[in-house]
């Protein structure tokens, strides 16, 4: 008891240690100096923001550590979520008041506190200083609605960091993960973001031992451009599992269709090895990935080669794909991988934008950037394309102008396919993208790609395109280049586009978005 006491005290002391250097770099002052709301809501942010201090400690802490049991992992998966929404909010509050004060006007179809704070008609009414008493009845209620939120997310966090000390206490055991500098890591392009608790169980299914020297598999379930193939490369490029496994074998999309690659027993895998570590006892890691489902008497083959090939069992499998249909394939639980929500997405943007630069020291930029990462629906690519834009033309004007044609392209394939852009997006569908050029306002993107960083690129950036750089654009269809990944895979993402306007239809232009007209 008395160790277990020195051990929690040892934490406790760096835990302290950590939250001072926090309380230094935090937002007490603009929180102070911009929010206007009630007394009562405001020490409710003051507490918001307290213990989002301890929060952002635990998760900094713990995200040092290899963290093997499940449940301390979902416990930080919580944790975290919890911190971005809180971070979220807080963000938002302060946009807000900042925009109430300057008397400016945040959309309302997308804004982060579209449930929080009163509407609009109700403040303007009562800005004019002839308010009546019904008109001050309406905005206390929207006040005190504003309130009650802010109270139960004060009281959901409180709850859940009461229920950390025993993760607290055991995180201390766990060995502290060797990685690059810290400086690397503030700008989040040269890393994965929001998979660590899903590296983690990935690490600990490939790295604990089979059950009866059976063949282990881990289905790994999720939509395109999700980061699957982002998360599994930095799993095969962890030491302890190069060490773990003789062989790493890859079978992109479409390989299997080749019979001769699925009997191993020939060692016919030529280009498909990864990684062969001969130290190693024999244990083979191969990765598949599939789009839908794959052929049962394909699957039945392989496995039969692999236990063949490792007799002594130790041997695994992790197969990909967008169809749940692989899930029966699995001997654990399937690992299911979903885009960011709204709040973490917010920390992303927000992150490669600024990057190493405080967001409080531009609360204008800051707010605006929150309104166009709203408007993305939590599309990796888009965050990365517009960030690169703001990031190197840090000013307000061209900002403002990026906005409203974010939000006018959102309207416009609205009108024209009934689906926001970026579900098309997701789903490889045409869309019309906006471009900031005086000329041909949108373009029309056909089609997706994705290659190896080996292979040739398309001399068309879509930055210059969207900025309506580069000189004259190439009639008819052509290829350009969306966006090189810094992180692996390292691929290159590519799309086919023309420069076509929308057609619209006179008996469904009347539909369209009062904000977005002057740009269709």
């Amino acid at each position: 008891i008395a160790q277990a006491a020195e051990v929690q005290l040892d934490g406790d002391v760096l835990f302290s240690a950590i939250v001072g250097d926090l309380i230094s770099r935090s937002v007490s002052f603009m929180i102070s100096r911009y929010s206007q709301q009630q007394p009562g809501t405001d020490k409710i942010v003051q507490r918001l923001q307290r213990l989002l201090m301890r929060i952002d400690t635990v998760v900094e802490e713990a995200e040092g550590r290899r963290i093997t049991n499940q449940g301390m992992l979902r416990q930080l998966k919580m944790l975290r979520q919890g911190m971005y929404r809180g971070h979220y909010v807080l963000d938002a509050l302060r946009f807000q008041a900042i925009c109430d004060k300057e008397g400016e006007e945040v959309s309302h179809s997308s804004s982060a506190l579209s449930k929080l704070r009163p509407p609009k008609r109700l403040r303007a009414s009562c800005a004019g200083g002839g308010s009546s008493d019904r008109e001050a009845v309406l905005l206390s209620g929207a006040n005190n609605s504003i309130q009650e939120e802010l109270q139960r997310l004060v009281d959901t966090l409180e709850e859940t960091m009461a229920g950390m000390k025993e993760f607290l206490f055991f995180l201390e055991s766990y060995p502290r993960i060797l990685r690059q500098p810290y400086g690397t890591y503030l700008i989040l392009d040269n890393c994965m973001f929001g998979r660590q608790t899903d590296l983690e169980r990935v690490l600990n299914f490939l790295l604990r031992p089979n059950a009866m020297h059976e063949l282990a598999v881990l289905p790994i379930v999720g939509p395109i451009r999700v980061g699957k193939s982002t998360l599994i490369e930095y799993v095969c490029r962890d030491e302890s599992v190069r060490d773990h496994f003789s062989t790493i074998l890859f079978f992109p999309e479409g390989s299997l269709k080749n019979e001769g690659l699925i009997d191993l027993r020939g060692n016919n895998f030529n280009g498909l090895v990864r990684h062969q570590n001969c130290a190693s006892q024999k244990r083979l890691l191969i990765i598949i990935e599939i789009a839908e489902d794959i052929n049962e008497r394909t699957w039945r083959r392989m496995k039969s080669s692999i236990t063949c090939m490792t007799p002594r069992g130790g041997s695994k499998i992790i197969i990909t794909s967008r169809s749940d249909r692989i899930v029966n394939l699995g001997t654990t639980e399937a690992l299911r991988l979903d885009y960011l929500p709204q709040e973490a997405y917010w920390h992303f943007f927000k992150s490669l934008v600024f990057g190493s630069t405080n967001s409080d020291e531009q609360p204008k930029l800051a707010s605006m950037a929150m309104e166009i990462a709203l408007e993305q629906r939590q599309c990796f690519l888009s965050a990365y394309i517009i960030a690169g834009i703001l990031r190197d033309n840090f000013d307000g004007r061209i900002w403002r102008t990026i906005l409203e044609c974010v939000r006018a392209y959102k309207q416009t394939n609205l009108l024209m396919f009934d689906q926001h852009p970026n579900l098309r997006l997701r789903e490889d569908e045409p869309v019309y993208y906006w471009r900031l050029g005086k000329s041909h306002r949108y373009f029309l993107i056909c089609n997706h790609h994705q290659s190896d960083s080996n292979e040739n690129i398309p001399k068309i950036n879509v930055q210059n395109i969207l900025l309506g750089n580069g000189g004259t654009l190439p009639r008819g269809e052509f290829e350009a280049l969306s966006w090189r990944s810094r992180i692996p895979p390292y691929y290159n993402y590519t799309i086919s586009c023309k420069m076509q306007p929308p057609q619209l239809t006179v008996g469904r232009k009347k539909h369209v978005h009062q904000e977005g007209e002057h740009l269709i």
